[in-house]
């Protein structure tokens, strides 16, 4: 799920006025959880291709060539 889909998502949850307050709390907290992980994970990118830039050079172009061959 995207950052954009996230904030969307977030805005129709606080939009809802037929969901229960508590609900809609759990929802936001869990989204907020969301974002924090998919923050988390994108640092871990960034962290394991500036240590090893030839090897996600390499895995790049290998996921590239199988998604041209439909893989």
């Amino acid at each position: 799920m995207t950052s954009e889909q996230l904030l969307e998502l977030k805005k129709m949850v606080e939009d809802a006025g037929d969901l229960p307050e508590t609900a809609k709390t759990r929802l936001l907290e869990l989204l907020a959880q969301q974002q924090a992980a998919q923050g988390q994970w994108l640092s871990s990118v960034e962290e394991l291709e500036a240590a090893h830039p030839e090897a996600t050079g390499f895995m790049n172009r290998l996921a590239t060539t199988l998604a041209n061959m439909g893989i």
